[in-house]
Formats: C-alpha cells, sequence, structure tokens
C-alpha cells in the first residue's frame, strides 16, 4: 500500500500541474479541499465489548484528484456506552493520514465510529463487538437454600459478573444447569443486565431428598469462579404412607423376644422417607412387653420398636404401628413352647487372683429358654481360654433352676489377663476374665546402674531402679519401694514408689551432694532384701587435657589404630566423669562415629573412631564447653597415594623374577610408613600372566613400603602392571618387554 501511495503521487502532483497549465497558470496553486476520507486500517474491525480494538483506526484523506491531503484536521465521534476514541481530533501527516485508539461500548453487537475531515467530508466505520470479557464470577444471590423436594425455592439463584476492576460487566451470557438432584430451571441462560446480574429464574428441586447442586458459568476462559455451583437440601415433604419394614409374621417360644421387631417405614408423596415422624407401637393382644414404643423415624424414613417379648401363653400376639392421619400397620406372632436358647453369667466373672491360684468365687452360668426360665439337664463345659490356667470338674449338668458351676478355676502361671468360656451344645457361648497377679514378692533386683560417676551437684544420668518378683519370676505389683541417700549427701526426688504391672520402681532423679567423693543409695522394701546404688563424683570440671591417639598414621578412608582421647580434669587434675565432649573433624576431611561421648569415672572420654580423609593434614578437636584447653587438637597423617620406586625392567626373560618397589605417600609426597596395608599387583595392558616369584602378587606394607618379586609368562610383547589397594588410586608402572 506503501508503495503505491508513492508511485501515486507525483503522478497526481503531474496532473494536476497540467490542469494549471492548460487553465493559463504558470505553477502549483493553493491545495485543494478534501475530497474523500477512505479506511485503510485493514482486516475487518472486531473486540470485546468495552474494550479497545488491537489495533488503531487509520483513515487517509485525499483531493478530488485522489491524492493525499497532508495537515487536515480530522475528528473521531463513537456513540454507545462507554464507547471512546482516544484521541478525539488528528492531524493528516504528510501521506495524508490520521489514527485514533478505539475503545467499543460495552453492549455487544455492531458500533459505528464517524470520521469528519475539515468538517464536512465523513467517513462511517464499523466494528463488531463481541461479549464483554469479565474477569470473575460471583454468588449474587440464592444459594444454600433448603426446601421441600420437589417444590420451587423461594430465591431465585442469580451470579454477578466483573471485570478486572471489579465493575459490573453488562451483556454476558451466563448458562445454567442443574447438576444433580433432578429438578430443573425456568432459565437456562440469561445475559447480564446493566448491573452484571443474571439469573436462573425459579429453580424447581428434584424428587429425591439431600444436596443438590446447580452450576453457572459463561463461554470465557480465565474467568475466577467459573462455574459457579449453587447448593439446596431438599427435604421430605409431610408422610402421606406408612409401611412394614419388617416380618408382618413370626413365631416366637412364649415369653421370648421376637427375633424379628417391628419396624416400619414413613414416606412423603413422592416416596422420600420423610423423617423425624412419631410412630406409637402399641400392644393390642397376647400380653407381652414392648420398649421404645414410640420412636422417631430416622433420616430413612425407619422406626424400630426397642424390643417385643411375647406373652406367656401360647397363642397370637399382636402390635400396631400408627402414624396420626395414617391407617395402622398390624405385627403378629405366635407364641411358642420353647428349648433352651440362653447361657446367661450370674457369678465369678471379672476377678483377681495370684498366679496359680484359684479364683475366690467359682464361676457359675444360668441356662434358660426363651421365657428367661431356667432349664434343667443341661450340658455345660467350661474351658480355658486363655492364659495357660485350668480346672477342676469343668463339665457340669444344670440343676433345676438352671444353673452350672465349675468346681475350680485356677490361673496360669503367668501375671495378666486370663478367659474362661462356658458351652453348651450349639448355644453362644459365654465368656469370664480374670486378672492374675504375682505372686509373694521374695526379691528385688537392680533395674538401673548400680555403679555410676558424674559430677558433684549434678543429677545422675541412671537414676536408681528396681524390679520386685516373686517365687517364680514374675513382677509383684502394689510393693512400695523407698529410696533413701546414705552416704555423700544429694537428695532423691519420688523417693518412695509403688511397683506397677512390671513390678518397676524408679526415682523420679537423684541429685548428687556438692563434695566430691561416694554417693550411696539404698532401695528398701519391706521383707525383700535390699538394693544398693553407688556413685564416685568429682569436683567441678575446670579443663581438658589430651589424653591418647595423637600423631598417628593411616590410609586415607581408614580409621587410626587408636582412636583420641581426652580427660576432664577438675582444679586438683582428679578425673571428672559424666562430661560431654565434642570431637569433630577440622581439617582433612574424614568423619568420626560416637563424636559425643561423656567422661567415665577417670574423666576419660574417647571418640569412636576417627576415619581419615585425602588432605595432606588430618586435624581433630575436642571441646568441652569453655573448660581450660578446649578445643584440645589432634594430627593425623593419612596415606592418598601409591609411588612406584622401583619399576620393573624394560626387558626381561620369560618366567624370569624381577623386583618392583612401591611406597605409600601423602597428599605432599612425603612417606607415611604404615604397616601392613595390603597393596596387590597384576597385569593392566598387554595380556600375559603375572605369577608369584619369591613374594606373592598381595604383600603388606612395612614401613610404608611394598615390594613384589614376580615374573611373567605368556606371549612376547611389551605390558604395563598395575599396583592397586582399598582407598587409595592404583599407579600404572612403565612398560616392560618380553623379547
Amino acid at each position: 500500500m506503501t508503495r503505491l501511495l508513492s508511485l501515486r503521487r507525483p503522478i497526481a502532483q503531474l496532473l494536476s500541474l497540467a490542469f494549471l497549465v492548460a487553465c493559463g497558470e504558470t505553477g502549483p496553486s493553493e491545495q485543494l479541499p478534501p475530497a474523500a476520507v477512505t479506511n485503510v486500517t485493514g482486516a475487518p474491525l472486531s473486540g470485546a465489548a468495552g474494550e479497545a480494538l488491537a489495533e488503531r483506526v487509520v483513515i487517509r484523506v485525499e483531493d478530488a484528484t485522489g491524492s493525499p491531503l497532508p495537515g487536515v484536521t480530522v475528528a473521531f465521534a463513537v456513540t454507545g456506552t462507554g464507547a471512546s476514541v482516544d484521541p478525539a481530533t488528528a492531524v493528516t501527516d504528510d501521506r495524508g493520514e490520521a489514527r485514533t485508539r478505539w475503545t467499543l461500548g460495552r453492549t455487544p453487537g455492531q458500533q459505528t465510529l464517524t470520521v469528519t475531515a475539515a468538517g464536512s467530508t465523513t467517513l462511517q466505520i464499523n466494528a463488531t463487538a463481541g461479549p464483554p470479557r469479565i474477569a470473575s464470577l460471583a454468588v449474587n444471590g440464592g444459594n444454600n437454600q433448603t426446601g421441600t423436594a420437589g417444590s420451587n425455592l423461594a430465591v431465585a439463584p442469580s451470579v454477578v459478573a466483573r471485570d478486572a476492576s471489579n465493575a459490573p460487566v453488562q451483556g454476558v451470557t451466563v448458562f445454567f444447569s442443574v447438576m444433580s438432584g433432578g429438578g430443573s430451571v425456568t432459565t437456562s441462560s440469561e445475559v447480564t443486565n446493566a448491573q452484571g446480574i443474571a439469573s436462573a429464574g425459579t429453580w424447581r428441586l428434584g424428587s429425591t431428598t439431600g444436596t443438590q447442586l446447580l452450576s453457572a458459568q459463561v463461554p470465557q476462559a480465565g474467568v475466577t469462579n467459573n462455574p459457579i455451583v449453587f447448593t439446596a437440601t431438599a427435604s421430605a415433604g409431610a408422610p402421606v404412607s406408612v409401611n412394614a419394614l419388617s416380618a408382618t409374621t413370626q413365631t416366637t417360644p412364649v415369653g421370648a423376644l421376637v427375633t424379628s421387631v417391628p419396624s416400619v417405614v414413613v414416606r412423603d408423596a413422592v416416596g422420600n422417607p420423610a423423617p423425624n415422624v412419631t410412630v406409637n407401637f402399641a400392644l393390642t393382644s397376647g400380653g407381652g412387653q414392648i420398649t421404645g414404643a414410640s420412636p422417631t423415624t430416622n433420616a430413612q424414613g425407619v422406626a424400630t420398636v426397642g424390643s417385643w417379648r411375647v406373652g406367656p401363653t401360647a397363642g397370637p400376639n399382636t402390635v400396631t404401628a400408627t402414624v396420626s392421619g395414617l391407617p395402622p400397620i398390624t405385627f403378629t406372632a405366635m407364641g411358642s413352647a420353647g428349648a433352651p436358647v440362653l447361657i446367661e453369667k450370674t457369678s465369678g466373672d471379672a476377678q483377681t487372683s495370684q498366679v496359680n491360684r484359684p479364683v475366690p468365687i467359682a464361676p457359675q452360668v444360668r441356662v434358660v429358654d426363651a421365657a428367661g426360665v431356667g432349664v434343667s439337664g443341661i450340658t455345660v463345659t467350661f474351658a480355658v481360654a486363655s492364659g495357660d490356667g485350668s480346672v477342676v470338674i469343668g463339665t457340669v449338668p444344670t440343676g433345676a433352676d438352671g444353673t452350672a458351676t465349675v468346681g475350680a478355676w485356677i490361673l496360669g502361671p503367668t501375671p495378666g489377663p486370663n478367659t474362661l468360656t462356658a458351652s453348651a451344645g450349639s448355644l453362644p457361648s459365654v465368656t469370664f476374665t480374670a486378672t492374675a497377679t504375682g505372686g509373694t514378692a521374695v526379691q528385688m533386683l537392680p533395674l538401673s546402674q548400680v555403679t555410676q560417676s558424674g559430677v558433684a551437684g549434678s543429677i545422675a544420668n541412671s537414676p536408681p531402679s528396681v524390679v520386685v518378683r516373686d517365687a517364680l519370676g514374675n513382677p509383684v505389683a502394689n510393693v512400695t519401694v523407698t529410696f533413701t541417700v546414705t552416704a555423700g549427701g544429694g537428695s532423691i526426688n519420688g523417693g518412695t514408689q509403688i511397683t506397677g504391672a512390671t513390678g518397676i520402681a524408679t526415682v523420679n532423679s537423684w541429685t548428687y551432694g556438692t563434695i566430691a567423693g561416694p554417693n550411696t543409695v539404698v532401695a528398701t522394701a519391706t521383707g525383700l532384701p535390699n538394693v544398693t546404688f553407688n556413685a564416685t563424683t568429682t569436683g567441678t570440671p575446670t579443663q581438658v587435657i589430651l589424653f591418647n591417639g595423637n600423631n598417628q598414621i593411616a590410609v586415607s578412608g581408614t580409621a587410626v589404630q587408636t582412636p583420641p582421647s581426652v580427660r576432664v580434669t577438675d582444679a586438683n587434675g582428679q578425673g571428672v566423669g559424666g562430661v560431654s565432649v565434642t570431637f569433630a573433624v577440622t581439617n582433612g576431611g574424614g568423619s568420626v562415629t560416637g563424636a559425643t561421648p561423656l567422661t567415665d569415672a577417670t574423666g576419660v572420654a574417647t571418640v569412636g573412631s576417627w576415619t581419615l580423609g585425602n588432605g595432606v593434614t588430618n586435624t581433630l578437636s575436642a571441646s568441652v564447653g569453655s573448660l581450660a584447653g578446649s578445643p584440645v587438637n589432634f594430627t593425623a597423617t593419612s596415606a592418598t597415594q601409591i609411588v612406584v620406586t622401583t619399576q620393573p625392567p624394560g626387558n626381561t626373560a620369560a618366567g624370569a623374577n624381577f623386583t618392583v618397589v612401591v611406597e605409600l605417600r601423602s597428599a605432599n609426597g612425603s612417606l607415611v610408613p604404615v604397616n601392613g596395608h595390603q597393596l596387590t599387583i597384576g597385569i593392566q595392558s598387554g595380556g600375559g600372566t603375572l605369577n608369584a616369584g619369591s613374594t606373592l602378587t598381595t604383600v603388606n606394607t612395612v614401613g610404608g613400603v611394598a615390594t613384589f618379586n614376580v615374573n611373567i609368562t605368556g606371549a612376547n610383547g611389551s605390558r604395563t602392571l598395575v599396583i592397586s589397594s582399598p582407598n587409595i588410586p592404583s599407579v600404572t608402572t612403565t612398560s616392560v618387554t618380553i623379547p
């Protein structure tokens, strides 16, 4: 388009000049007035309602010859709510063009821009405004309502559409759709009004009770809360029917409970269960007894009588179930004489006795028929179910009153629960429980350390603890144990303890006396041997010194032979026990185990192990707070490389022995005189077989030096050897040739 304009401009100017010459003029005259305004924007214009078009509107003003007119004032005007142009006026450039930014009105559809040049010549440009763009949806009303299933809700569900500035957006189509529960809405889609609101109209709930859902959605991406889900709870209507849910006829032994308890279901007009409806059950013949005669229907519309025991006379028994305003339901049970149906526990349950002893009350049961009358002559078997106890006379017939009593129940040898079952044929068995306790306490043994060390005035690391047992070694509960300080001063917190089921008694804490020396606590219990706990205390720690394990050597990646240790002492040089020492690698890499040991009775603390790294120097520190001498530093040298000091000969005969010597060296090349480190020599390249000469192919270092005496057999030619070892990189020799 630009090239066409550039070509047309000189042609138009020549034509204009020719015209003037023909009229008797000799040169250019004044600029001609605007004759036409054309739209040169390009593609058809469209965008979202309420938003600026992506491209600026471009027009060109031309004179009667089609030449562009610069310097012409152009006015842009639009109509419609929210529509605007920027700028509203512009002056054409040297190509006769003027531009403006057009923001569409908020109403979707065709919109018009009017262009006026020099106050007279006009042009209308059309643009299509699509649905307005929104940023979010929100509930306006009608959410979380409750109504009767199948009825209309009171408030119409509605949403409000807003743009990014939270202003309501008009003209957006919102679609409403029932998601669950059935039901319907009168308006499945609606365009938002000037307040940005769209409504689903009337929401009629479905026929099922419970939660029902309705969605509101706009067909735009990137909209917050799209879709919005409305929730409504549908409840049952008034009851209109009652029906039997359990058997309406059955046969039951006289005086017994019926097996199928009368139960009904109440429903509303659309068949939904009706909850919270009172149902009255009443005995109408046969005598007997009912419990829970006026239950309320549950969420499933079901109401069930508590129990129904038929009368003592054979024949029909009836119960009616009535709901106000509805026909009653009648249940019938034929009473019949019955056999034994139940074993009841009458005495001897939930007892306590010592191990290997009988319970005080022999367990007894009663066998009854459906009317609750005892049945005689029924064989009852008492059997131990758990606890390894035993019974005396375990098979007993019921007497005239239906009772049977075991001869004796002897509990097992281990403290804890014991159980005994009583069964009779196919009747459900019953279970008796008893708890076996320990026998008479005969011994008290220490359960914690009986000797320990610590700092004077501190709390013992291992609080005194004992366990009390009977002659069979079972723990004995409820024994009072008294812990008393007998030497060294100090104090006990919780000095009187009662053993629990485990037979254990433990003080809360033992604080040593403030003067260094022996401390003693004695545990006593009536009739039992005493238990004595001793502790040796030292003064307050004042300094830490190196004790052992400095200036060692080892291969990188292995532990030094002697784990480093320090000694903590008081002001008098006496070792202080129970002090925490922290060991940490400070240089060279490597690692430690057991990094925080406590000092022993002599004040010595030893790290578990120190594995060296591959640094030139390996250092380890041992720190004890702010004590004098802390931290204590240990130094060690690690072997990190193998160096060949005697290479194999350049040429050798097959099978002829020769010597290769290597050394273990540190990172700075110094010999590390480690003894007993295993090195192996082998063929690296060139083939053949390496054989032991006066030494094996695997040897141990002596003072950090390993000497191999070997020979090679196999094909002639050149090959290299390799010396390898765990934790150290292998090294390759110079070549050796068999001619």
